[in-house]
């Protein structure tokens, strides 16, 4: 296994509702349907109907100094994407959420989705001409991203001026838990310093005192203790799963009930923040905290990989496949219940899937994600876990398009490199 298969982060994007269909007529170029029109046939207007479904799914990202790239929070800057707004709800890319839903390869409890009555408002709005309505409609409720419920630990990474000589600054940081007993961890939510410069943030739980040892020298390398070290990839030691898998947009993330991950007393974390140097015009400093809630007991949960790292994906192809099977006797300590999934691969990637072959013979799909988008890095969580043994094995299959490439791309962590995997969250 390579060292470096813990080196991503997932984003849980929580925006959206339930899923949905309605009866009406279909319009012949989307085929959706169309809502019923108000009293009198009024029109569709941006505060009588757009506006409550951009509220409930949309503004936790789409806010001045959230994390989407423009605020939908007026009349006016919904108006000026209106089109575009209509193409990613009518094609279900907005909201994200990227695994097969069907049943055919499983159900998710976080699922989120637009119904096809609310999709269709999108494109009525467009086709009545983006009209405004009455700006005195009482503001609805907006949807709030989820928050732990409870705050028993906080780690902090020290200030830390990034590193702009590359695109990317990974740094790692060696801090202190306080912990005298060991806990469990049963939920997390991260709050960066520097919003427009953070990407991502993963907190590797050492298991052996040997870990912590080897992330301290790497501190110390360049005579400073506490200031962290380079760590691009991963915390660049053995025996430091992850523990906490962050990006922006997701809010708080709870682990499936009864279930946590295991910390023992006196152990310090490696906190791994990942900077994106391309946003050149914000601050240059950060100062990242990570909430915890803990339990005295739970049941044990770790993260195991899923992986294809032979990648050998050649340019200017419209479609190539990378596929491996691994024993999962190779992973895993017994029997096993999972619980959630975790794919990843990075921006050539379009499609991933895992298939568990039983020891007797029988198929079953764990997940899969048919359109896959780099800037939805997602956790899923399944409506029911499912057994897997050390008779089983797993085949992880992902396709990529290299067209835009000149060069062979391979197996790395820079995001012009490529990934072939799936994380699992698993009980004994």
């Amino acid at each position: 296994m390579r060292t470096r298969l813990f080196s991503l982060a997932l984003i849980l994007c929580l925006a959206g509702c339930d899923g949905g269909e309605i009866d009406g007529p279909l319009r012949p170029d989307t085929g959706m349907s169309l809502p019923d029109a108000g009293p009198g046939g009024d029109e569709t207007t941006y505060h009588g109907d757009l506006r409550p479904i951009l509220a409930e799914n949309c503004v936790t990202c789409h806010t001045e100094g959230g994390v989407a790239p423009f605020p939908l929070e007026t009349y006016a800057q919904a108006s000026e994407v209106g089109e575009r707004m209509r193409e990613v709800t009518r094609d279900r890319i907005m909201p994200p959420f990227l695994a097969d839903n069907s049943g055919e390869c499983n159900t998710w409890s976080n699922h989120r989705g637009l119904t096809d009555e609310e999709i269709a408002v999108f494109d009525q709005w467009v086709v009545d001409g983006k009209l405004e309505g009455d700006p005195s409609t009482p503001e609805p409720p907006r949807a709030e991203l989820p928050t732990l419920p409870s705050v028993d630990l906080t780690l902090e990474t020290p200030s830390y001026a990034i590193d702009e000589a590359g695109d990317d600054d990974y740094r790692c940081f060696v801090v202190e838990t306080g912990l005298t007993e060991d806990q469990y961890v049963t939920g997390y939510d991260v709050h960066p310093g520097n919003a427009q410069r953070v990407h991502h943030v993963i907190v590797y739980n050492p298991v052996d005192p040997g870990a912590v040892a080897a992330a301290e020298e790497l501190d110390m390398a360049d005579g400073v203790a506490g200031d962290g070290y380079p760590c691009f990839g991963g915390p660049r030691v053995e025996d430091a799963p992850p523990m906490v898998l962050w990006a922006p947009g997701a809010g708080a993330t709870a682990f499936p009930r009864g279930t946590g991950v295991r910390v023992s007393a006196g152990t310090k974390q490696i906190i791994q923040v990942h900077y994106n140097n391309l946003v050149m015009e914000s601050p240059n400093e950060d100062r990242t905290t990570i909430d915890l809630s803990l339990r005295s007991s739970a049941n044990p949960a770790f993260i195991a990989p899923i992986w294809a790292a032979d990648l050998y994906l050649p340019p200017r192809m419209e479609e190539v496949e990378a596929s491996n099977t691994i024993s999962l006797r190779s992973i895993l300590p017994a029997a096993v219940r999972v619980w959630g999934a975790f794919p990843h691969m990075h921006t050539l990637g379009r499609s991933l899937s895992v298939e568990i072959h039983r020891g007797g013979g029988a198929e079953q799909c764990l997940i899969d994600v048919p359109r896959w988008d780099f800037n939805w890095q997602l956790a899923y969580w399944l409506d029911e876990p499912i057994t897997i043994t050390r008779e089983d094995s797993a085949t992880i299959t992902c396709t990529y398009d290299t067209m835009e490439r000149d060069t062979l791309t391979e197996w790395g962590d820079g995001t012009q490199d490529e990934m072939c995997l799936n994380f699992v969250y698993v009980t004994l």
